[in-house]
């Protein structure tokens, strides 16, 4: 190495080392920054997102449905897609906001009216049971259950009236304006997001094709067809995942609802729809959806809480070894045993989101440096032969 080559490898080194120390010592403000950032572009994302979960639906409508019809043009096809798919997420909507949130709101009034009957029942169940250990049983028995049952709603009506008496309520009036201004900024994002996922979804080949163009006037061939193949992996394994999950999901909420309604169990359309999102978790979700439900069933009866947990425990294997193969399959890639790290990666990044989308791209990662060792395995046995 002459004397020029050393010079620039010591100026890279400085500025780096510079670069670290500014990055260390503004740590803070480089993340409020970043923060900003994000908050400003998280329309755009949610959009992009929404986007994304359309063209799934528009892709498989014109694999599967379109090609029944006779249409030849295949930007007619895309189109019809593209408008069936936002037709069926809207309706998916509507009828979950006409039909199955009411049916919801019915189960929690329900649940909270018969509170006080639930403690009573529970008690009185937990008296029999414990009836031969001496211990629990006079415990129990001394246990004043009257005052429990009503010390919550004594507790939150003594709350109401003292907060009323202070002039709290003198607070609500002054912030009018906050709420109003927050409801018509959720309101503002959620329109630039509707807008912005219409956008790219019928404007999908021009935003194809000028990325492509981008990639292609500013990176070596060899980077941009390297490039091309890391983002349709990433397609691909997005699509599988998302796709599979959510269908999986609305399987495993409708098996839920409908076994505990041919079991007369309870609350079925609320109990199905927690273990529904429950699920969106990836291996524990639906689990300690379920037993939370159980536990809210058991303070009706606790015969039926247990029966919740054994039907809960039949669904979840027939839909482990039987519909989650064909669903979601194998197409994600993904080992088992990293994605108990990718869960807890994703749960210190970003809690509840970074558990469901780390998965993806944990996955991502895990092909493209298999990919790496195979081709650099094969070099080696090239080298070695």
């Amino acid at each position: 190495m002459d004397l020029h080559e050393k010079e620039k490898m010591y100026q890279r080194l400085i500025i780096f080392t510079l670069l670290i120390g500014m990055v260390i010592y503004y740590f803070e403000k480089i993340f409020c920054f970043l923060g900003w950032i994000g908050q400003m572009c998280l329309p755009f994302l949610l959009g992009a997102g929404l986007a994304f979960v359309f063209n799934i639906i528009s892709n498989n409508l014109m694999r599967y449905s379109i090609k029944w019809f006779d249409i030849k043009d295949t930007k007619i096809k895309r189109i019809i897609s593209n408008v069936l798919s936002v037709l069926i997420v809207f309706a998916v909507f509507v009828a979950f906001v006409g039909i199955v949130i009411p049916r919801i709101l019915f189960s929690i009034q329900l649940l909270l009216t018969n509170f006080p009957k639930m403690i009573y029942e529970l008690y009185i169940w937990l008296l029999d049971v414990t009836k031969n250990i001496d211990v629990i049983h006079d415990s129990l028995k001394n246990l004043d259950i009257n005052a429990f049952s009503t010390f919550a709603i004594d507790n939150v009506s003594k709350k109401i009236s003292s907060w009323l008496v202070s002039g709290g309520a003198n607070d609500i009036f002054g912030s009018i304006f906050t709420i109003l201004s927050t409801t018509f900024s959720w309101f503002a994002q959620a329109f630039i997001t509707i807008v912005f996922s219409f956008l790219l979804l019928f404007n999908k080949e021009q935003v194809v094709h000028e990325t492509k163009s981008l990639l292609k006037a500013y990176l070596p061939e060899k980077n941009y067809d390297r490039v091309r193949h890391v983002l349709k992996l990433i397609v691909r394994i997005f699509t599988s995942y998302v796709g599979g999950t959510c269908l999986e999901c609305l399987i495993l909420a409708s098996l839920v609802t409908v076994g505990s309604l041919i079991l007369k169990i309870p609350y079925a359309f609320l109990v199905g729809l927690v273990v529904g999102i429950g699920a969106l978790v990836p291996m524990f979700g639906a689990l300690v959806a379920a037993i939370l439900c159980a536990f809210f069933i058991a303070m009706t009866s606790p015969v039926q809480g247990l029966t919740f947990i054994i039907m809960f425990i039949c669904i979840q294997q027939v839909e482990g070894n039987f519909i989650y193969p064909h669903v979601v399959g194998k197409s994600v890639g993904f080992p088992p045993m990293y994605i108990i790290v990718a869960i807890t990666i994703g749960a210190n990044v970003a809690g509840i989101i970074g558990i469901i989308i780390f998965i993806p791209i944990c996955s991502c990662i895990y092909q493209l440096v298999s990919e790496d060792v195979l081709s650099r395995l094969q070099k080696v046995k090239e080298v070695t032969d």
